[in-house]
């Protein structure tokens, strides 16, 4: 119990736990329950409500619900007495939180974390909401007046809330019903057509989409970019994605200081960051930014892409070589405490981390502009959020400026290190490690930058070391079995851990030729087409799985959730798998997957980028490009594959000839022989060139 007799703290249920997220909840005086049987067997024979705690280890607003409600005692009784109560980790069970995120989004529009759950003995919810707070504030009702309504419908009105949680369940498991005829594959928009459609949404003074809060969307980013480098964007749509991208770079979700991304931006002007880092976004943003690159040579972007992969390589790495999965909001208990600076201490960091010429110095009231550095402050008490002003780009972007820039980064950093850091989550998520695998992969094929190129695949070499060791398994029963997190010993087996193992796969292969990578990619992609898709909708977790779990084994969406959408992912993979093993069978066993991803993609493109990565080509257009194992290691090849973008696969053959030659799913179109050869019929006759 939370409490013992005397009303000191004790630990919980929790206290044996791995998850970072749960142990924080240790010593709350709430009974908390891991999710498990023990849980759901007292609820049942006790005949209680469930009060399900969802939120993961850097939630700021998981870490304030925390300390004003589960530390107070009068809420902690009136949980432990009427509630069995359940925490979980959204990270350890991506499926349970997704089903329970849906419900909450049906009965408050609303979705996110903490997220707070009411459900029946058997998790059937009556009532799903996010944060709620211990007082009455901003006209909303306390929490303990919210768990003592809800104890009293559930003893008195309890076939009222049966019906509710029934007609719950029914909508999440029907979906949405949506008059209208589905399009063909052979109707989907052009790249402008798709562009057009979102003008509306564009912010042209901020860049990016929509109004605050702002989130990077890096999978729509990058289907923009490549359709900018296939010259299928013009250049009034071309210049937005640019400034978008710019302007995000300059502003304060970017961390100018040690590298990496925070999760996203509270105001439209990308200035304020909610200060969580997550690795999946580290992931997004190189991948992004190794594709912008070859078309906008900044050194905003190329900085972006080696201060990420110096913060990914120091920060988020472990000795095994996996990468952690979070970096907190909150440092010492107060959000931004660790990356905001006041005017002194901004004064005093350039002062004493300057050069022998004192540049810093000489040039602190040009900075305090450039990095928009007030005594008022952009943030919370007088605290300024470092950043670069959009308005004074000319100065700044000049050979004199950026080594000011470059300077003034690496002195707040000396300071920054003294203070106390954001607590990491060492946990380690098989998914979002794969993601990240891709991720460098793209950074070493597309960026021209060989330093960076070589930082990339130094932590590559870690990284796959360890993703394997830590992940991989070989299981007699299913072969390659995938554990989703570090935290866990025998966890459930999900489609997101599957399909981007085998994108990584794909890719390892591309770059290397090691022919062990696509057997690897082959068996994993058979194994999610038996496991995973079932009457044409790609599931959450295998269908074979024998378990008692209480909740529904969902289909995916087209939508790029926190990360890109595993569905969309795998409709590419499927594609890129049948013209690679030239099989047929591979888009039959998913026809209608894609006929429904098409239909979500076209009434939400925004949000559906890694969607249109999958659907902008139609299958006939995907290539596999076969050439001698040899080119592997030809430095004018390797160069020269910057130009191909996912329609295209590498296949590497064995046979000692010179020949290369280019296929579709059905025939034979392009061959030749030689290196010289292939780029000379290949490359591009004609620069795309987008101006600022």
């Amino acid at each position: 119990m939370g409490l013992n007799f005397k009303g000191n703290i004790m630990s919980n249920r929790l206290k044996n736990e791995k998850s970072a997220y749960l142990k924080q909840h240790e010593n709350n005086p709430v009974d908390w329950f891991p999710y498990g049987p023990e849980a759901l067997q007292k609820a049942k024979e006790e005949n209680k409500p469930i009060f399900l705690s969802i939120g993961y280890s850097s939630c700021h607003w998981c870490h304030v619900m925390a300390h004003e409600s589960f530390e107070n005692k009068d809420i902690a009784n009136f949980l432990n007495e009427n509630y069995v109560c359940i925490k979980v980790d959204r990270e350890e069970y991506p499926d349970l939180d997704a089903y329970y995120q849906q419900a909450c989004q049906r009965f408050t529009q609303t979705g996110g974390w903490p997220l707070s759950a009411f459900l029946l003995p058997d998790m059937k919810p009556f009532f799903v909401g996010t944060y709620f707070p211990a007082e009455a504030k901003f006209g909303e009702t306390s929490f303990l007046e919210i768990i003592q309504k809800i104890n009293s419908l559930y003893n008195d009105d309890r076939e009222k809330i049966e019906a509710d949680a029934k007609n719950v369940i029914d909508d999440i498991l029907t979906g949405p019903q949506i008059e209208g005829e589905k399009p063909e594959l052979a109707q989907f928009p052009t790249p402008m057509m798709i562009l057009e459609a979102l003008k509306d949404l564009q912010d042209d003074k901020y860049g990016g989409y929509g109004e605050a809060p702002k989130f990077p969307n890096f999978a729509y980013l990058e289907w923009a970019v490549e359709q900018m480098l296939e010259g299928k964007v013009d250049q009034k749509y071309g210049k937005h994605i640019i400034d978008s991208i710019d302007k995000m770079l300059m502003g304060g979700i970017n961390d100018h200081v040690r590298g990496g991304i925070h999760r996203y931006s509270v105001d439209e002007m990308w200035l304020v960051p909610h200060f969580e880092k997550m690795l999946y976004d580290q992931a997004g943003l190189l991948k992004l930014l190794a594709k912008v690159g070859p078309l906008y040579p900044s050194p905003l972007v190329f900085d972006g892409i080696m201060d990420t992969l110096d913060y990914l390589e120091n920060e988020m790495q472990s000795e095994k070589g996996f990468f952690f999965s979070a970096q907190d909001a909150d440092s010492e208990g107060i959000e931004g405490l660790y990356q905001t600076f006041g005017l002194k201490e901004f004064e005093e960091a350039l002062k004493n981390n300057d050069d022998k010429e004192k540049s810093l110095t000489k040039n602190l009231d040009k900075l305090k502009k450039w990095f928009r550095i007030t005594k008022e402050g952009n943030f919370e008490n007088g605290q300024n959020v470092i950043s670069l002003d959009f308005d004074l780009a000319k100065e700044i972007f000049t050979q004199e400026g950026w080594d000011l820039v470059r300077q003034t980064r690496k002195a707040i950093l000396t300071e920054r290190k003294k203070r106390i850091p954001p607590a990491t989550d060492n946990k380690g998520v098989a998914s979002w490690n794969f993601l990240t695998l891709s991720a460098l992969i793209d950074v070493i094929q597309y960026c021209p930058i060989d330093p960076i190129k070589y930082r990339a695949q130094k932590i590559l070499n870690d990284a796959l070391k360890g993703s394997f060791e830590t992940f991989v398994m070989k299981a007699q029963d299913v072969g390659t079995k995938i554990k989703h997190t570090t935290t866990m010993d025998d966890s459930i087996p999900y489609l997101e851990d599957y399909v981007f193992f085998a994108e990584a796969m794909l890719r390892l292969y591309e770059i290397s030729g090691n022919p062990d990578f696509k057997n690897n990619f082959k068996d994993t992609l058979e194994f999610i087409h038996t496991e995973f898709i079932s009457e044409g909708k790609a599931l959450t977790r295998a269908k074979s799985l024998n378990d008692d779990l209480l909740y529904p084994n969902l289909k995916l969406n087209s939508f790029d959730a926190s990360f890109r959408s595993p569905l969309s992912t795998l409709v590419s993979l499927t594609r890129r798998g049948a013209v690679l093993f030239q099989d047929l069978k591979l888009i039959e066993a998913i026809k209608d997957v894609e006929e429904g991803l098409t239909f979500e993609t076209l009434r939400y493109p925004y949000g559906s980028g890694e969607a249109l990565r999958a659907l902008t080509y139609p299958i006939a257009a995907y290539k596999v490009v076969k050439v001698p194992a040899t080119w592997v290691k030809e430095s004018k090849f390797s160069k020269f594959i910057t130009y191909f973008l996912p329609r295209f696969v590498i296949d590497y053959q064995e046979e000692e000839t010179n020949k290369w030659q280019i296929c579709s799913l059905k025939a034979c179109e392009l061959q030749g022989e030689g290196v010289d050869n292939f780029i000379e019929t290949l490359a591009p006759k004609e620069e795309v060139k987008n101006e600022k």
